[in-house]
């Protein structure tokens, strides 16, 4: 807090590089979060399924600081990390899911595993903001399938 009063006070602009722990977010951090939020995103993480409720919570806290819902689709960044295509079904819930909190994903993938093409597609829909907020993944999936006949999409 110390840091960012300082900040603050000299009108200075920061960015956050790095994935913030959504973890540590309280009431106080997320009023300072909204007080220095400015065209960068925060990002966040939601590795596993078992911290869907620390996610609403801590999302809930962040709207209640100030965040509408246009400023945390505007502002606010979830990692999705989909070890394998095993994890698939968890990674669009994950999604799916940040998406009615209003928060953007950004699929990651590990890459010492295959990559299928349905994790392609996964990740091309929540890196691809457009189609991640004017359709669903099934649709989205549909929509590359049709452009390239039944073969497998190469890229859009």
């Amino acid at each position: 807090m110390e840091v960012t009063d300082w900040c603050l006070d000299k009108k200075l602009k920061m960015r956050f590089l790095q994935g913030l722990d959504i973890r540590l977010v309280d009431e106080q951090i997320a009023k300072r979060l909204f007080e220095i939020r400015n065209h960068h995103t925060l990002s966040f993480a939601w590795d596993n399924l078992a911290d869907e409720k620390i996610i609403r919570e801590k999302v809930e806290l962040l709207a209640k600081a100030g965040f509408t819902k246009n400023q945390l689709r505007d502002h606010v960044q979830f990692y999705v990390y989909v070890d394998s295509d095993e994890e698939y079904d968890s990674g669009v819930y994950r999604c799916r899911e940040l998406k009615k909190l209003r928060c953007n994903a950004f699929v990651m993938f590990n890459i010492d595993n295959e990559q299928t093409q349905r994790i392609k597609n996964l990740k091309w829909w929540s890196k691809g903001k457009v189609y991640f907020w004017i359709m669903d993944l099934v649709d989205f999936d549909s929509r590359a399938r049709s452009k390239n006949g039944s073969k497998p999409v190469k890229a859009l």
